[in-house]
């Protein structure tokens, strides 16, 4: 009789473990999902922050932070990425106040038609964001016990990815135009983001991570799921017309075969040798297609000018202002050295192609309003926020991730392609950077032998 009730007992439990896990898988693919969502159609009603739906997981992420602190009666310590962002917000916040407080002195209240408080409240709100959606993915990673459910997932989510391509390419210049924010034709892949220069870190994180978890599978299961994983990347490569994503993957395998120069491990010359090959196969398809682009844009005015002159605002502002200005009277900065950054750029243009005028009439539309304005490129409006703060932070980010990241080849690629994306993209929506680093901080390092051993004593 015992024997009996003690045997339904752990029925019970198994089931409902079970359930549990079930229902994590299916939480975890719709985080995923809504992760690469960057162009959701709430931007028209709320703002950018509204491009992806993560806000709308906002008051989820605060239950569950709740729920944890009622749980365990104190704020569980953190990853070091997470303690890192925190650092870097608090840091943010007092700069942020301190140059309000002296714009106000000079009787500047607003921009436009932003106020300089509320515009740095919603920029800091990013960043808050940011720093919950990591601590709750690293909640839901945890609370799931077996790394094949994790491969599941990713497998899911990187299928619905593969087929949303697909459509795009059949149905170009009007592919899936409902789930966008704007109805424009577009003739290239940019999946749910609002253009294809942000779609390339998207296929490398969920691809790159796709392939680390297939080292719990064995056999045939995991050849195939190496082969699935390497045909969406290289069919992406094929068909997006994004330079910037030809660009960092270039410098990645360069970075690559500089780590793989040692000859004293077999492991290291195989791969060594793929990397040379790729590059090979990179420069003799890509290099004729990328130089093309680059002198239409030249010769057309149109990306590299904007792109380059607002970095250049950036960079004079931290050289006038070392400690960064804040998320707030950055608006009044950058309009005061837009004229700066034109003139050196007219200069650069004439010096090094012959360029005698060039067009920044796109450039220009940022002076006197507070509309989209900022740098378009991650690592350097972060930059322009935070000043020497920002450079520190980011040196402490990349060294704690590339020393976890070791053990990893695969990992270790695409966390070099996504450093360098940062001097391309924005970061502040593009949250599938911030899942790379949530996963390889908490799965790797010294971590990984414990999460090695979790997965196999629930097999």
């Amino acid at each position: 009789m015992n024997v009996s009730l003690h045997g339904n007992s752990e029925e019970k439990m198994t089931r409902k473990t079970a359930m549990e896990q079930s229902f994590l898988a299916l939480y975890l693919i719709m985080l995923l999902v809504l992760t690469v969502y960057q162009d959701f159609p709430l931007v028209r009603m709320i703002g950018e922050i509204g491009r992806s739906p993560i806000i709308l997981l906002f008051p989820i992420f605060i239950f569950c932070e709740i729920a944890m602190l009622v749980k365990h009666k104190r704020i569980l310590n953190g990853s070091m990425l997470q303690r890192y962002l925190f650092a870097f917000i608090v840091y943010l916040s007092f700069v942020s106040i301190a140059y309000i407080l002296y714009q106000y002195l000079q009787g500047n209240y607003s921009f436009g038609s932003e106020s300089l408080l509320g515009k740095a409240v919603k920029v800091l709100i990013y960043f808050i964001l940011i720093l919950f959606y990591i601590r709750h993915m690293q909640l839901v990673f945890s609370k799931i016990n077996s790394f094949k459910v994790l491969y599941v997932c990713f497998l899911t989510v990187v299928t619905l990815l593969a087929a949303i391509m697909i459509v795009e390419l059949a149905s170009m210049p009007s592919a899936l135009t409902f789930l966008h924010s704007g109805s424009n034709p577009y003739w290239r892949v940019r999946l749910l983001t609002s253009e294809s220069s942000t779609t390339g870190s998207i296929i490398v994180v969920y691809s790159s991570i796709l392939v680390y978890l297939t080292r719990y599978l064995s056999g045939i299961a995991k050849t195939l799921s190496i082969s699935y994983a390497a045909s969406f990347f290289l069919f992406y490569l094929l068909v997006t017309g994004s330079k910037g994503f030809l660009i960092v993957s270039l410098l990645t395998l360069v970075v690559t075969m500089l780590k793989f120069l040692d000859f004293r491990k077999k492991k290291n010359f195989v791969l060594l040798f793929a990397v040379v090959l790729a590059m090979y196969m990179f420069i003799t398809n890509f290099s004729t297609g990328l130089v093309s682009s680059f002198s239409n844009d030249i010769d057309n005015y149109t990306s590299s000018y904007t792109r380059m002159g607002t970095i250049i605002i950036a960079i004079m502002t931290v050289f006038h202002h070392p400690l960064g200005v804040g998320t707030g009277a950055f608006l009044l900065y950058f309009d005061q050295y837009v004229g700066d950054s034109i003139s050196l750029m007219s200069d650069f243009y004439y010096k090094t192609f012959g360029v005698s005028q060039i067009n920044a009439g796109e450039l220009m539309q940022y002076s006197g309003t507070d509309k989209n304005v900022g740098v378009k490129s991650g690592f350097f409006q972060w930059y322009m926020f935070g000043g020497l703060f920002s450079v520190v932070f980011f040196y402490l980010l990349a060294k704690n991730l590339i020393v976890k990241v070791k053990s990893s080849s695969i990992l270790f690629l695409a966390l070099v392609f996504i450093l360098f994306s940062l001097l391309f993209v924005a970061l502040e929506i593009k949250y599938e950077v911030w899942l790379l680093f949530a996963f390889i901080s908490l799965y790797l390092g010294k971590n990984q032998t414990n999460h090695t051993k979790m997965t196999e004593a629930v097999k």
